[in-house]
């Protein structure tokens, strides 16, 4: 599966890409900013998104309302440190599901093929 994955957290992305790649065997591409992670979106090519919520130039709530706006119609999959009912609720409203961090890396791929599957 190819996916776009938006986290500015550069130790965060590390163990997610690495288990991504090597465990899940999935083509990985890593952006740093909601802003680049929006425009990368729309180039297209991409199977699945996940996204972090608080990054930089443009929160992932933010990308995932424009994307949707744009009738781009990619799972999207929240991986967030936000994790009152609240944020979980809305996460799920807009966005295909949710991943709370820090997440198990043995077990990430297992959460989003869940996910996927609903």
């Amino acid at each position: 599966m190819k996916i776009l994955y938006a986290e500015d957290e550069p130790n965060i992305a590390t163990i997610a890409i690495m288990t991504l790649e090597t465990l899940g065997g999935h083509d990985v591409t890593h952006v740093p900013d909601g802003q680049i992670a929006y425009d990368t979106a729309l180039a297209g090519g991409f199977d699945l998104i996940i996204l972090d919520e608080m990054m930089p130039k443009m929160n992932g709530i933010e990308v995932c309302k424009n994307l949707v706006q744009q009738q781009i119609n990619i799972p999207i999959i929240f991986m967030s440190a936000k994790s009152q009912p609240t944020d979980i609720a809305i996460f799920k409203s807009i966005g295909t599901g949710y991943i709370p961090k820090p997440f198990e890396p043995s077990s990430l791929n297992d959460q989003i093929q869940e996910i996927l599957n609903r």
